[in-house]
C-alpha cells in the first residue's frame, strides 16, 4: 500500500548543471560611452537548485577577458590624447537568487510552462589584475602604482590596491526547455563593483616622485602612468584628472547557456 501511495504522490527536486559562453564588456574610465567595441570573451559554469517552479538559487564560476584603450575613443579628444590602455583576466565566484516570471519546469504540466523570462541578483567576489604593454612587454599596473599607490616617499601609499573585490551581479534572461532534461537560456547581467581599479584609472596624476617602478636601473613607471607623450604633448601634470573615482567601474556579460536537469524523486513523509 505504501508503495502505491509513493508512486502517485512523488515530490521531484530539479537540479541543473550548466555552462555558458558569450562576451564580456568593461564599462569605466576607458569606455565612458558603453561601447561594445571592446567586447571580449566571457564564459562560465554554474549549478542551479530549483527551490520551486518560481524560485531558484544559482552558484557559478565565471571568466572574463576585459580590455579597453583610449585610442578607441575617437569622439573624445582629451581621452584620445590621454592614451591609456589596459587588459585584465577576471575570475569570479558568484551566487544569485532567481525569480521566474512564470511557473517553470522542463517537464511542463498544468499551469506550468516550459519557458519563462527571469530576473536575478546576488553577490560575488572576483580577482582582477590589470596589465598594460610598454615596449612590447606587459606590466602589472598594480605593481607599478600608476597613481602613486606604491610611493616609497609616503608610508600610507605602499600597499597599492587589492586584486580581489566584491560585486553585486544583477540581470535578466529567458530560459526555454528543449527536452525534459536539456534547456537553453539567453542572459544579460551586469555587476555593480566595489572598486574603481578594474582599469587602473581612478583619480589624478601623481607627483612624478611617487612613481617608483624600476627595471634595470630605469624608472619604467614614468612611461606607463602617463602615455600621452606617445601621441602628443605631456598631459600628466600633478593633480590633473586622470580618472573619475566617484563613478565605479563595471563589467557585464551577454551570453547563451545550456543546462542539464537531474530529477530526484522522493516520497512524501507519511505521518
Amino acid at each position: 500500500m505504501l508503495g502505491v501511495f509513493c508512486k502517485f504522490n512523488v515530490q521531484a527536486q530539479e537540479k541543473e548543471f550548466g555552462a555558458w559562453a558569450g562576451v564580456a564588456v568593461y564599462l569605466g574610465d576607458l569606455n565612458p560611452n558603453m561601447s561594445f567595441k571592446n567586447a571580449r570573451i566571457g564564459t562560465g559554469l554554474f549549478f542551479r537548485y530549483n527551490i520551486n517552479n518560481r524560485m531558484s538559487f544559482r552558484a557559478g564560476v565565471n571568466y572574463a577577458y576585459l580590455q579597453a584603450k583610449d585610442s578607441y575613443l575617437k569622439r573624445y579628444p582629451y581621452l584620445l590624447h590621454r592614451n591609456l590602455d589596459f587588459s585584465s583576466q577576471i575570475i569570479e565566484v558568484a551566487g544569485n537568487y532567481e525569480i521566474n516570471f512564470f511557473a517553470y519546469s522542463p517537464v511542463g504540466g498544468r499551469n506550468v510552462k516550459t519557458w519563462t523570462p527571469y530576473i536575478f541578483a546576488g553577490g560575488s567576489i572576483f580577482y582582477n589584475n590589470p596589465v598594460s604593454e610598454y615596449n612590447g612587454k606587459k606590466y602589472k599596473l598594480e605593481y607599478v602604482g600608476t597613481e602613486g599607490q606604491k610611493s616609497t616617499n609616503v608610508q600610507s601609499r605602499t600597499k597599492g590596491y587589492n586584486s580581489y573585490a566584491f560585486a553585486i551581479p544583477y540581470g535578466f534572461g529567458i530560459k526555454y526547455a528543449l527536452t525534459q532534461n536539456w534547456a537553453l537560456n539567453f542572459e544579460v547581467s551586469s555587476r555593480f563593483v566595489f572598486s574603481d581599479f578594474l582599469d587602473d584609472v581612478s583619480g589624478v596624476y601623481p607627483d612624478i616622485s611617487h612613481i617608483n617602478y624600476y627595471e634595470n636601473g630605469v624608472n619604467i613607471g614614468e612611461f606607463i602612468y602617463d602615455k600621452s607623450t606617445e601621441v602628443g604633448p605631456k598631459i600628466g601634470v600633478t593633480n590633473k584628472q586622470r580618472g573619475t573615482s566617484s563613478d565605479k567601474d563595471r563589467f557585464l556579460f551577454v551570453g547563451v547557456g545550456i543546462t542539464y536537469t537531474i530529477f530526484e524523486t522522493k516520497c512524501p513523509k507519511v505521518f
